[in-house]
């Protein structure tokens, strides 16, 4: 295809006009045209062979500091050959059962090897939905573990991996509300400066989790361990999300979720790009 239209350039085209077109110009077109009929053919593949899919990025790292010589590398080995060891069980008759222990390749075995390893004695989940992280933090925390979990829709209106019961214990609570309020964010910003663990797995609009990472950032959290765990950072609505992080990160997406898993340690606060 690109040596053709390089042929149909050389025969149709005057060559007096060639002189008047940059050639540089003329390649890039081409190789624009060529990676496009590239593009097509592979989402075509993407669309036939494969559950989910979609355009993401790739950047070098050496402008983003944050990712670069921190301890993270030595916890994700941690984490991820704790995280091969685990068997989660689930209800297979509950949405998404089969994919509680695809591992690498969906985030559940991760989620639970950290909570083992790290011990968080307060949890937020961002995004209940039907309670699959949840139920991992419930489950493998120790009985001191209380998690907080945040929607805009009730638990009950989806068959939920949660059940009244875990509510009478008051190991964990749902908030209904959104976060990228500052109004409601503040109402539950104590509950954050507190926290060991925040999970957030949100809506990716582009708006949401950069709108939090910002509140976040202002937090003057108390001194302790804490990690953040964002889902989803190779999704192109997360990618500047990703990138104005300042903390100490890495990207686990190896060891967590296909579509993008990042950890940031934000044990003396949340840091983000001026």
């Amino acid at each position: 295809m690109k040596e053709q239209l390089k042929y149909w350039y050389r025969k149709y085209i005057p060559i007096k006009f060639r002189d008047l077109i940059s050639l540089k110009l003329i390649r890039e077109f081409i190789n624009d045209i060529f990676n496009g009929y590239k593009f097509n053919n592979f989402n075509k593949f993407i669309q036939l062979n494969v559950r989910n899919g979609g355009i993401s990025y790739y950047a070098s790292n050496d402008d983003d500091e944050a990712t670069l010589d921190n301890d993270l590398v030595y916890k994700i080995c941690q984490w991820g050959a704790k995280a091969y060891e685990i068997k989660l069980e689930a209800n297979p008759n509950l949405p998404g059962a089969h994919f509680y222990n695809q591992y690498p390749g969906e985030h559940y075995r991760l989620l639970a090897a950290i909570t083992i390893l790290e011990k968080p004695d307060s949890i937020i989940d961002i995004g209940t939905y039907t309670g699959m992280s949840s139920r991992v933090f419930l489950d493998y925390g120790n009985e001191n573990t209380k998690v907080s979990t945040f929607d805009l829709v009730h638990w009950t209106e989806f068959d939920s991996y949660l059940d009244e019961s875990d509510f009478n214990k008051k190991r964990i609570t749902q908030e209904l509300g959104n976060l990228s309020d500052e109004n409601i964010f503040k109402l539950h910003e104590d509950l954050f400066s507190k926290s060991s663990l925040i999970f957030l797995d949100a809506p990716k609009d582009g708006y949401f989790e950069e709108k939090l990472i910002r509140q976040l950032s202002k937090i003057n959290f108390q001194e302790r361990n804490r990690y953040l765990i964002l889902d989803d950072i190779r999704v192109p609505e997360m990618f500047e999300v990703w990138r104005m992080i300042d903390s100490p990160k890495i990207d686990a997406t190896t060891f967590g979720h296909w579509s993008g898993t990042g950890i940031v340690n934000i044990s003396e606060g949340l840091k983000i790009k001026k």
